[in-house]
């Protein structure tokens, strides 16, 4: 008994880590992902950038990692682009059959970013076999099931550049000028999703300027093909990995001229990018036949034989490696089958194993479980509870602890403004009535705010700072503003100068009054604090663009170091210990003006000091305060 029951566990364990293995193959590489999108964007055209062979490998373990995941979609993209390059290595036999058997499984599941996608990898068959008409059909069909997929830019951007290539072979300079609007279109559309892909995007770029040149060669505009021959040489420049792309454009640009002398010599450029170990013989092959056609324009029959014979020299040995590299494919997939079919008889055997032992350890668990579940009820009920009375209590001491802060932090200044003011009209005897009037106003001001704060401090100790109340009605800012630096002025406990800089005479917003010179009031003293001489300036702007009005906060102190800079709107950070505050006074800021829904930040580009700016809707129908 014991034994049979060693041999069951250990079954099992064999199971959980069989199936853990399998869970681990499931997961797809993405940074491998990553570098196949890069790889084949630089040899989507041309294949003299990246061996196909490695192409091709990567292809073909992603391609497997998907199939295990689940996820067609990245199962089609890879076929997609395992298909194109099978076709820039020659290998068209083996592209063909790749391209038929991603085709039926789009249409066995009902892909449609798969159908499109099969139907690419068809048309570029088509392509390679030089039936271009046929290849620009097979891509309009694909661009309609495309289009149907939103989340597919990168995808629409691949497919215009082959049509665009394929108007290009046939000198369609509308189809052309047709697709190279609708590939602007969406790279407009999806500027920022493509430009995250910073590599891609360069590449694309490029290949759209080299049609785009193309273009106004084929529609005889030599000023407008110069101008962009100029900007394609300057990315040449920059990087050598569109050398190719250049010496082919300015192949053509002579060839269309009829300078045939200057095109071979462009010709003879591309055939030394494309010759090595490490090239691509097919695209060695095409620079041949381009160098063999301008000779004969040249009416050079002599050397345009020479190089004729060359060609049929390289295309035998293309095809007898061509025709081995198939002969190694099928032979590979033959393998590859019969593999599955050991794996899967063998799989069975296994699963029929683990599902006996994990049906005794169930009902064996099932048994346990019953005589414990009894015994944890009164466990977690009583940790439950225990929990609730700890988070009741540290509620209770956070509420206290906000309540003391914040009192301690917020009644100082209309305090100060309010004995500030007291001061002048009993220390100075001989003011005028007008003076008095402005101080007797201002202490009103500053009680009403003083009182209007402790309530609102009072309620946020047991509220959640979400629930606290505001009053809103519509105010001249300006006023408000002017009337803030005034206050700020007379009780400050520096040299600096404090003042004020509209932009407009006059601005109404719907905003509570107390809560919008709350925010002023903080910066404002703040500034006055670590400011001990120069000035200290309110400034007051409107941005029609976002419908906004903009308060600048701008001193020329000590400032505030960037490494402090992310934390200072955080609670309780003080950016001074020996500076009077308890750290509330700019998360308090913060919480106002995002009411109002504005945002507020720190301009970290200021150096002269430190430079606070906020923002507060101006009113309209879809901006206001509750």
């Amino acid at each position: 008994m014991i034994k049979r029951i060693i041999i069951i566990l250990l079954l099992c364990l064999l199971g959980n880590s069989y199936t853990g293995l399998k869970a681990a193959q499931t997961l797809i590489n993405t940074s491998e992902l990553s570098l196949l999108d890069e790889l084949s964007g630089r040899n989507f055209i041309f294949s003299s950038a990246i061996p196909e062979d490695s192409l091709i490998r990567l292809c073909v373990r992603l391609e497997s990692q998907a199939i295990n995941a689940n996820d067609f979609d990245t199962y089609f993209k890879i076929g997609q682009l395992k298909v194109n390059a099978y076709c820039r290595k020659g290998d068209i036999g083996v592209a063909i059959s790749e391209a038929k058997n991603l085709y039926e499984r789009a249409k066995t599941l009902n892909s449609g970013l798969g159908i499109a996608l099969s139907l690419q990898a068809i048309g570029n068959t088509y392509m390679d076999y030089e039936q271009p008409e046929q290849a620009f059909k097979t891509f309009v069909e694909a661009e309609k099931h495309l289009r149907l997929q939103k989340a597919a830019p990168l995808l629409l951007i691949r497919l215009y550049l082959q049509m665009i290539h394929v108007c290009t072979l046939q000198k369609d300079m509308p189809g052309m000028r047709t697709y190279l609007n609708r590939l602007s279109g969406v790279i407009q559309q999806n500027k920022a999703v493509i430009q995250e892909k910073a590599a891609l995007y360069d590449y694309y770029a490029c290949y759209k300027l080299c049609y785009e040149v193309l273009y106004q060669i084929g529609v005889k505009n030599t000023k407008e093909a110069t101008l962009l021959l100029e900007q394609l040489k300057k990315d040449v420049n920059a990087t050598t990995q569109y050398k190719r792309w250049y010496y082919w454009v300015m192949l053509r640009y002579y060839e269309l001229n009829k300078d045939y002398t200057t095109a071979i010599i462009f010709t003879d450029s591309v055939l030394e990018e494309t010759k090595g170990d490490n090239k691509n013989l097919n695209e060695y092959c095409n620079a041949l036949i381009d160098k063999a056609s301008l000779l004969e324009k040249m009416e050079d029959n002599a050397e345009a034989c020479k190089v004729y014979k060359e060609i049929r020299e390289l295309t035998n040995q293309l095809d007898i490696q061509r025709y081995a590299r198939q002969i190694e494919h099928l032979h590979a997939a033959y393998l590859v089958d019969q593999l599955e079919v050991d794996n899967e008889a063998a799989h069975k055997s296994l699963y029929t194993w683990i599902i006996i032992s994990c049906t005794v350890i169930l009902l064996g668990s099932i048994a346990i479980f019953l005589m414990v579940r009894q015994k944890n009820k009164m466990l977690v009920a009583s940790r439950n509870k225990l929990q609730v009375i700890q988070e009741e209590t540290a509620h209770s001491i956070q509420s206290k602890s906000m309540f003391l802060s914040n009192m301690s932090h917020e009644l100082r200044t209309p305090l100060n403004a309010i004995v500030g003011f007291s001061g002048i009209l009993t220390s100075c005897s001989e003011i005028d009535s007008e003076t008095k009037q402005q101080c007797s106003e201002s202490i009103q001001q500053n009680a009403d705010l003083l009182l209007k704060l402790i309530k609102d401090v009072m309620d946020f100790s047991e509220m959640n700072t979400s629930e606290i109340r505001y009053t809103c009605n519509t105010y001249n800012v300006v006023s408000i503003c002017r009337m803030v630096v005034d206050t700020v002025e007379k009780v400050k406990q520096t040299s600096a100068t404090v003042k004020f800089v509209p932009s407009v005479e006059e601005l109404s917003l719907y905003t509570d009054s107390g809560r919008l010179q709350q925010v002023l009031i903080n910066l404002l003293i703040n500034a006055t604090k670590f400011t001990k001489a120069g000035t200290i300036t309110l400034y007051l702007t409107v941005d029609k663009e976002n419908e906004t009005a903009v308060f600048t906060v701008e001193d020329t102190g000590c400032g505030i170091p960037l490494e402090k800079q992310p934390r200072i709107f955080e609670r309780f950070e003080k950016l001074h210990e020996g500076i009077q505050g308890s750290g509330l006074g700019l998360s308090i800021c913060q919480l106002i003006v995002e009411h109002f829904g504005g945002k507020i930040w720190i301009d970290s580009s200021y150096t002269a000091g430190a430079r606070f700016i906020f923002t507060h809707p101006l009113p309209s129908p879809n901006n206001t305060v509750v």
